[in-house]
């Protein structure tokens, strides 16, 4: 009997030989077999977004602390509206494979003028505009946002100008090339409409991340359903005030003894400056058990953690960064990760089994 399996095993790897000989010696199997993979992929079912529902799709999770995650990106869709809160390094990637559909992207909420919120707005720029986007791309924020469009308009100016020159004006028209800046002013307490068209509807408020100014979140309700985006912060009561009964709360989390012990790891390294900048924002974030505190004094539904400082890589890491927290918030929580898909189906009763998680 083991003479036959291996006998059998040996015919196996023999003919898997044969076939990758012979795929790799013959260019017009190649040629089909990469055909037939590129139609299956574009032809594949691409998860639905913005039926009549609030979709949340994360992009990007991590803070400058955390390689192998994009940075801070979060896509809402509400019906036929689609807005990206934070453009961070790599998350447009995320985005176009995630299918989101970016020509039909109504514009960018910035939180703050970190480079990790706005890194990607070319890339993401690009990809909204080639596959059609209407209109010039809309970048909302604060006092400031004029200058940071205009450097990137300014940057990407000739490749606009190429691409156009290039591809023609029927498929990347130069009328619908180049950011445009909307300047919006949270007040100094509650919050302010910026956004209302439809069932859809757009509040910012601002948040404490001194030294920078202005610094802002955003809710989204959208037929009965909500959700917050803390933006980068200390805990703060503006974000409680926004979050008052919402069905998500997604809030930014930084666990200071894990950047403490990075810290200490690097002081006696070639890498000793980089620890005074970690001790440094340790005064501008929210740790998880603050930001637990923050989705119980608001009676939100679900809290979802992002903007990990520093994003936690395995599950040790895991462990330490919720230390504390169940003793504050049993349930009702979830740790984003990249690709993170949450579905609020519009008009329901608020209940957890009305919150779907991808």
């Amino acid at each position: 009997m083991m003479k036959r399996l291996s006998i059998l095993i040996l015919a196996v790897v023999a003919v898997g030989l044969i076939g990758r000989m012979v795929l790799f010696n013959s260019e017009t199997l190649q040629d089909r077999v990469l055909t037939r993979a590129i139609s299956g992929l574009v032809s594949a079912d691409i998860e639905p977004f913005g039926e009549d529902r609030l979709d949340i799709f994360f992009c990007g999770t991590a803070s400058p602390m955390g390689a192998g995650q994009a940075q801070q990106c979060i896509a809402v869709l509400a019906g036929d509206h689609f807005f990206i809160v934070d453009s961070g390094a790599r998350s447009t990637q995320n985005v176009t494979n995630a299918g989101l559909p970016v020509e039909r992207l109504d514009g960018v909420l910035l939180t703050h003028f970190h480079s990790d919120h706005i890194a990607s707005l070319g890339e993401l720029h690009l990809a909204s505009w080639v596959r059609g986007r209407p209109q010039q791309l809309s970048v909302y924020g604060g006092p400031g946002i004029e200058q940071v469009v205009d450097g990137f308009n300014m940057a990407y100016g000739q490749d606009y100008t190429y691409r156009t020159d290039h591809h023609g004006e029927d498929y990347v028209p130069s009328a619908t090339a180049g950011l445009t800046a909307v300047k919006i002013e949270a007040p100094e307490t509650g919050m302010k409409v910026i956004f209302e068209e439809g069932d859809l509807k757009i509040s910012t408020f601002k948040v404490v991340h001194e030294p920078i100014r202005p610094a802002y979140g955003y809710r989204f309700d959208y037929r009965g359903r909500s959700v917050v985006i803390s933006g980068d912060t200390s805990k703060t009561a503006s974000v409680t005030a926004a979050a008052r009964d919402a069905d998500v709360l997604v809030h930014e989390v930084l666990q200071p003894h894990l950047v403490r012990l990075t810290a200490t790891a690097l002081q006696n390294g070639a890498l000793a400056d980089l620890a005074k900048v970690l001790i440094d924002t340790l005064d501008y974030h929210t740790t998880p058990i603050e930001a637990a505190e923050v989705a119980n004094d608001a009676n939100a539904e679900l809290l979802v953690f992002t903007h990990y400082a520093p994003v936690p890589r395995n599950a040790l890491m895991r462990e330490i960064f919720m230390r504390g927290v169940d003793d504050v918030r049993e349930d009702g929580l979830l740790m984003a990760v990249d690709g993170t898909h949450i579905i609020l189906p519009a008009g329901q009763n608020r209940a957890r089994d009305e919150i779907i998680i991808k």
